[in-house]
């Protein structure tokens, strides 16, 4: 495997519920009408991001969207299936009917019970099911056919074994064992004396902004739900069970992943987690909000999605093809499917770990994907391991998106949150793979993290258990957000980007120390040992082997042109030099195999007769001995198999799963006599017995146990290691042994007290028949309906993959056919432009180069030889604009950089120009348009890129009047510590930074609207007037606040007037502002230009109109959105006036005409790039806990809880303090009374 093989016995545990609230995987692309949507989603699990998806852009719009879905599990399969394919009966006129239908697939999916009728129509829905499964061919041919389908045979047969259980009658006493591992699961140590003793804040999360609220009601829907076995609130279903006695217990959930008729559903998992019930907590009353309401809400989404489906499959817009699996190797054998791996297929031969099923794909599956999601995998295998896997399979277009979910607390500071995970600097590893995380490079998100904020608060940790930090981290190519870059149509990739061999060498050193650092490095080992005990995080986990970094530096030649002999062999040289890891010499043999099969390096040892080589522990021996070292064709790399006598394997089997932990294997090869453990993390391991005659083509085929660690059989670890090891000293003295990982961990510590210093669960040596060398590795027989087609290049051995290195060519120069220099650019074929990417000495980014070189005899070579001054300016955040008298030149970077630090050096035929690169912290990049719109396709189909879209009208309302406690912890939690060190400082207004006057403002929208206005408290205000100086610039007319389903937070719906000289003379202006109460946003320069940038935004994540023909974007002759930053001129074009304004409020209709609506959200600060501001949070942690006193400062407005001073003489308003107080007095003076 790819990942280091771990024993985790408590794996069997079936997530058959969703613990996170349901994602729109669409929620940041903007589908095309007729064109296909190809979806990957590694990790699936439950039907709930699949149909809220769909339901989410349900439009009927032409497109058909093709899902790819993978998870470790088949029973996740076996349910959704059954799930989805009983809404295919649908029928949208049959009203009662299809409610009836939709109630029992709400009861049969969720309830722990089910009634006697329920598991009839199971029983009758699963026949059909198994009779359609009997093969691949069999299922084409089925109803079922046109929207399922199957990445192989091995994962329909997995998928059926469950159907197969859902339709067996199970005995008494099964289920009355079922009954007592429900009612043992409830009690356990979560209730004492019959109340709950322990408190889950899990649930808040699908509260949404109503989070803190949400607490009580969450808990109490938890228990409910185990008490009963049905979804909190569904009372009559409650009621139903009871007559029947308890009712049945249900087949969907009863099963283990190992056992159908094994109960092993962990506690904390709920139904109700998977939904969004913010709406329901909307209510301003203090009381907890009850279950039916909760279950109704639930159920409504649930119904509502299901139709979405319906009419999805009878438009024949949706497609599902699903793999049972192992997600990283299933992302290496879709890149084997494209013909472009990163990794030989050996080194992801099998399908999952502990199990013995090749990884054989049908040559149709889909391998490049607009949409990526990871789910939280990288919690279980860690992000350097996921990225190099998927990237490769992600579209190079601008609107392609990659999805990471981490539910797990990474770094102590969350700040420090991507280094830590990446194990590197963030740009720098952003530039070798290809895409950066976007909060890296854009300073605002709409994304809530307010629940995470208080997660602590609410439940704080258990001691020596991870604690909880939910962050969903979207990925793209950095460039892509830049659209002067891309004005000249869709985008290519960047070409390759130079980097000096040796600073590239040690970055992926420091990579390397960093990835091993917590389980190797011996001077940190009592630190990390002590944070494991109190307060654990998700790093501390083994998540890498030896071969995780080889596929880092596969990946990064991809992106990178340097001389790789060069850099690899410094980088080995530095490695093997280190005695930083304790276990760094033991892992060289493993990084020497892994970079020589990759053809990223040679070792001579690896490519020449393994025998009479001189090795650096003797001669290797000759051909005098039996088996396949004595054979006339042994290879200089083989695969060996040591079996494991099954009663060696009681040191895990015989203890309670909770005291096994997780302890990682590995397969070492030592020789007391001469050498100490050679290292093996990347290997693969089932149980079963080895057939001892190879198969017809050769392979050495298995007899698998399916009953895995319950069954009886042996331990088979097999991986491929170099001949020459097996081949010096005496036969007798060379051994495997499967070892114990030692790490920084009391997993170590126990295993070391029973096994010894070396933790060696079984060694043998090479004359035991436990010991077993092969030229291929093992693999599982497979039925002759299982092959697959041999025309296809999904054969995994059918791969041509180069293990020679070839010698090093210069790097490619791109010729261009225009002026202007980038992805896009065309010059003139004598003109070309490369880039080198220069590495500090702590491995960050110095600068991008960008060479430019002119053809000799054009006008821009004689104006440089002439020494004509040349301008250099940064015109958006990527490129850079040179001037030399009426020429110029646009070159474009594949980064964000700051200009305003670039150097020029002239040559006579060519511009070199040095950048530094920029994030969301620094200067420059995006700073420079922090809300970027682009044309995704290149069509004028513009999408907001860093601002998820929303459909207004499908988002709940908020209704009036509102609490306002929730909705200043949304507010305070939105910002960071250094915004309020600022607001707390004595700097003048007009000097703050933008943003913060910006993030600052917004909210006197929402606030005015719910009569919660700082200085006019319990008024009504709908018209904000945007202004800059004595310029009236624009009108923001509220509509109402709703709910962001997707990222947890608030919006405002609205409409924005720009105020041209159109609307001017339309005679309307002055009568709108002397008939309606209105607040003032003056501006300064700063801001009112980050006003421009946000209203395009804010229309184009909203609009459900398409953009016409004599679109201002689209025939624009500088191409730029906003169309100006400028006062008094229109930022947006014309398209969207007009539309939708049946929503604008009454009083406001005379300009209809003009208005455009808009989604105005919170700017929330990122939690993984800035600290943020805990401590302005209220301390309610229960919607029944009183309001605490708000007080308002007159002046600035600012929300405290205490601490603001009363004036003195009428005692009503407060003030932060003396300026403020006297900022306001001429305007309080004039009400002012004793």
């Amino acid at each position: 495997m790819l990942t280091p093989t771990v024993v985790d016995l408590a794996k069997g545990h079936f997530y058959p519920f969703g613990n996170t609230p349901a994602i729109n995987f669409l929620r940041d692309y903007r589908p095309s009408n007729s064109d296909n949507v190809d979806i990957l989603a590694l990790g699936c699990g439950d039907a709930r991001n699949l149909l809220f998806s769909l339901w989410s852009e349900n439009k009927g719009n032409g497109c058909k969207f093709n899902f790819t879905v993978c998870d470790l599990n088949p029973a996740v399969f076996a349910r959704n299936i059954f799930l989805l394919s009983a809404i295919q009966t649908l029928s949208l006129d049959a009203g009662d009917a299809d409610y009836d239908l939709l109630s029992r697939l709400w009861r049969i999916y969720y309830h722990l019970f089910i009634t006697q009728d329920d598991l009839t129509f199971v029983k009758q829905h699963v026949s059909h099911l198994r009779a359609a499964s009997a093969s691949l061919e069999a299922w084409l041919q089925s109803p079922f056919g046109s929207v399922f389908h199957f990445s192989s045979e091995s994962t329909l047969m997995e998928i059926r074994s469950f159907w197969n259980s859902y339709s067996e009658l199970r005995t008494t006493d099964q289920d009355q064992q079922v009954r007592q591992s429900i009612a043992s699961l409830h009690v356990g140590d979560w209730h004492i004396n019959g109340r709950i003793a322990r408190v889950t804040s899990h649930g808040m999360r699908s509260a949404g902004a109503h989070s803190l609220e949400s607490v009580d009601s969450m808990n109490q829907a938890l228990h409910e739900f185990w008490k009963t076995g049905v979804v909190a609130g569904n009372f009559d279903d409650v009621a139903m069970l009871r007559r029947e006695n308890g009712g049945c217990v249900n087949p969907l959930i009863s099963g283990s992943p190992t056992c159908p008729t094994e109960f092993a559903v962990p506690y904390g998992v709920e139904p109700l987690i998977g939904y969004h019930l913010a709406e329901a907590f909307s209510s301003t009353q203090s009381v907890p909000t009850s279950m039916d309401v909760l279950a109704k809400l639930a159920k409504s989404q649930f119904f509502d999605w299901c139709r979405s489906f319906t009419l999805c499959v009878e438009s024949k817009s949706v497609s599902i093809m699903c793999h049972t699996g192992e997600a990283i190797n299933f992302a290496h054998a879709l890149q084997d499917l494209r013909g472009s791996p990163t990794l030989p297929a050996d080194t992801h031969r099998y399908t999952k770990p502990w199990c013995a099923t090749q990884l054989l794909l049908e040559p149709t599956l889909t391998s490049q994907f607009d949409i990526i999601d990871t789910s939280n995998i990288i919690d279980h295998h860690g992000i350097l391991n996921v990225l190099p896997a998927v990237t490769p399979l992600l579209k190079h277009a601008p609107c392609s998106i990659l999805y990471f979910e981490s539910l797990l607390q990474a770094a102590e500071k969350h700040e420090s949150t991507l280094e830590t995970l990446l194990h590197a600097n963030v740009t720098t590893i952003s530039l070798l793979l290809g895409v950066t995380p976007m909060g890296h490079i854009l300073d605002t998100t709409t994304d809530s993290f307010e629940s995470e904020e208080i997660f602590d608060r609410v439940c704080p940790p258990t001691t020596g258990c991870l604690a909880q930090l939910r962050l969903r981290i979207p990925f793209r190519s950095a460039f892509h957000g830049d659209r002067d870059l891309l004005r000249d149509g869709p985008c290519k990739p960047f070409p390759l980007l130079r980097i000096n061999p040796q600073e590239l060498a040690s970055f992926f050193k420091q990579a390397y120390l960093s990835m091993f650092r917590e389980a190797e490095d011996t001077s940190i080992r009592n630190v990390v040992m002590l944070r494991k005990m109190n307060r654990p995080l998700a790093g501390d986990r083994f998540f890498y082997s030896r071969l995780s970094l080889v596929t880092l530096v596969a990946a990064a030649k991809r992106t990178v042109q340097t001389d790789w002999k060069a850099c690899i062999d410094a980088l080995m040289q530095s490695i093997e030099n280190d005695r930083t890891l304790i276990l760094g010499s033991n892992g060289m043999q493993e990084l020497y195999l892994h970079f020589h099969q990759t053809g990223l390096w040679d070792v001579p040892l690896l490519r020449a007769d393994p025998r009479g080589q001189m090795t650096p522990y003797g001669r290797t021996r000759s051909r005098d001995e039996s088996g396949m070292l004595g054979s006339d064709d042994l290879p200089a790399i083989v695969h060996v198999a040591l079996v494991v006598p099954r009663s060696k394997l009681r040191i895990f089997t015989d203890r309670p799963a909770d005291q096994v932990g997780t302890p990682g294997l590995r397969l070492t090869v030592f020789n007391d006599q001469l050498f100490d453990d050679f290292n093996f993390y990347a290997i693969d391991t089932f149980f079963g017995r080895l057939k001892e005659a190879p198969a017809a083509n050769g392979d050495i085929t298995i007899d698998e146990d399916p009953q895995g660690w319950s069954g009886m059989s042996d331990l088979i670890v097999t991986c491929a290691v170099p001949t020459w090891p097996l081949l010096v000293g005496n036969r007798k003295d060379v051994c495997l042994g499967l070892v114990v990982n030692s790490n920084a961990s009391f997993d170590t510590v126990q295993y070391s007290l029973h096994l010894g210093f070396r933790t060696q669960v079984f060694t043998a040596n090479l004359d035991s028949n436990h010991v077993k060398i092969f030229a291929r590795a093992p693999t599982k027989a497979v039925p002759a309906t299982a092959q697959p087609t041999q025309n296809s290049a999904m054969c995994i051995d059918s791969i041509d993959y180069d293990f020679q290195v070839s010698e090093e060519k210069p790097a490619p120069e791109i010729s261009n056919k225009g002026s202007d220099d980038g992805p896009n650019s065309t010059t003139e074929s004598a003109e070309t432009i490369s880039w080198v990417v220069q590495l500090k000495n702590d491995c960050t980014v110095q600068s991008i180069t960008a060479t430019k070189a002119f053809a000799p005899n054009s006008e821009t070579s004689h104006a440089l030889k002439k020494g004509t001054a040349i301008k250099i300016s940064q015109i958006s955040p990527c490129v850079m604009e040179l001037s030399l008298e009426q020429l110029t030149h646009r070159i474009a970077f594949p980064y964000p950089i700051n200009g305003m630090k670039a150097k020029l050096t002239r040559n006579p035929v060519s511009i070199e120009l040095s950048a530094p690169t920029s994030n969301s912290i620094e200067v420059g990049g995006y700073a420079m348009n922090p809300f970027p719109v682009i044309d995704q396709n290149g069509t004028g189909d513009f999408l907001a890129w860093g601002m998820g879209r929303v459909d207004i009208d499908r988002q709940p309302l908020i209704k009036l009047p509102v609490d306002h406690l929730w909705l200043e912890g949304m507010f305070a939690t939105a910002s960071t510590r250094a915004d309020r060190a600022l607001n707390l400082s004595d700097m003048d207004y007009s000097r703050k930074p933008a943003m913060l006057m910006l993030r600052e403002g917004l909210p006197l929208l929402f606030m005015g609207l719910v009569g919660l206005h700082p200085r006019f408290p319990g008024k009504i205000f709908r018209l904000y007037v945007l202004t800059e100086g004595d310029k009236v610039d624009a009108f923001i007319i509220s509509n109402a606040i709703h709910h962001d389903r997707d990222s947890g937070s608030i919006f405002l719906d609205a409409f924005v007037v720009p105020l041209t000289p159109e609307v001017a003379k339309s005679g309307l202006v002055q009568p709108t502002l002397n008939a309606n109460r209105k607040e003032i946003i003056d501006t300064a320069r700063e801001e009112m230009i980050l006003w421009k940038h946000l209203i395009p935004a804010t229309v184009e994540r909203c609009r459900t109109w398409e953009h016409k023909e004599t679109c201002e974007y689209k025939i624009n002759t500088t191409n730029t959105i906003p169309l100006s930053t400028f006062a008094c001129k229109s930022p947006i074009c014309t398209c969207g006036n007009g539309q939708d304004t049946n929503h604008l409020p009454p009083e406001f209709k005379p300009l209809a005409a003009f208005a455009t609506r808009v989604a105005i959200p919170i700017i929330h600060a990122i939690p993984y790039m800035v600290a943020m501001m805990l401590d302005k949070l209220p301390n309610s942690t229960s919607s029944q806990t009183p309001a605490a006193p708000r007080d308002i400062c007159g002046h600035c407005g600012s929300v405290k809880f205490s601490g603001l001073k009363a004036c003195t003489r009428c005692e009503k308003v407060k003030y932060c303090n003396h300026a403020c107080q006297k900022a306001a007095w001429k305007e309080h003076k004039k009400v002012c009374k004793r």
